[in-house]
């Protein structure tokens, strides 16, 4: 029995969605952070991550591993992370992690939070378990008044902030050197979605 044509469609569409999620999951972010990798034929060497994502990495080292080589990389903030060589050029290769679903969460989670920590101004909460979403932000609303929140979550496009103050839907402000604006209110505060890089090069309040 043949499968109808509008049940093939809405199939592909379903299979075209899982794919577009898991490219989203993946997408790197340039993260440049000093490690070290360890590799059966060359031993433990000195590497900075330029840019990471939970599925991989591309790093630059002065002693590159051949492709296809096993190697573990051991990256301050985000652990020890198992992989293998896709690809070499120069003094770069990049590397393909080698974890499970759980893993991948938890480092998509670390380098979420490495990589706002410092564009967001945050402070860790030192009292608490250190671990991806908290910590205090200093933030400006669009009429000058600075408020200070604790951070609920946080990713590559947008954070929720816990505090009493309100601002209303739709209001600028200013999160470290991110802009956006506020997208909703919640509960116990309200979350912000950030100005791509090309919004933000022309937002008149990002001086």
């Amino acid at each position: 029995m043949q499968d109808e044509p509008g049940r093939l469609d809405r199939r592909k569409i379903k299979i075209a969605a899982r794919g577009s999620q898991e490219r989203r999951r993946h997408a790197r972010v340039p993260l440049q952070l000093h490690g070290r990798y360890w590799s059966e034929a060359t031993g433990e060497n000195a590497c900075r991550v330029i840019d990471i994502s939970p599925g991989g990495a591309r790093v630059l080292c002065r002693m590159p591993p051949r492709e296809g080589t096993r190697i573990v990389l051991m990256i301050p903030g985000l652990g020890r992370v198992e992989g293998q060589i896709v690809r070499r050029e120069g003094q770069e290769f990049s590397v393909s992690f080698l974890t499970t679903a759980r893993k991948r969460d938890k480092l998509a989670d670390a380098i979420t939070w490495r990589f706002n920590k410092d564009r967001l101004g945050l402070e860790e909460d030192r009292a608490a378990p250190r671990k991806p979403g908290r910590g205090r932000a200093r933030i400006l609303l669009s009429d000058g008044v600075v408020i200070q929140a604790n951070v609920i979550d946080v990713s590559v496009t947008g954070a929720g902030f816990e505090c009493l103050e309100r601002p209303r839907v739709g209001e600028r402000l200013r999160v470290g050197e991110m802009s956006g604006r506020v997208a909703r209110i919640l509960d116990n505060g309200f979350a912000v979605v950030f100005d791509p890089p090309e919004a933000k090069a022309n937002d008149p309040e990002a001086a």
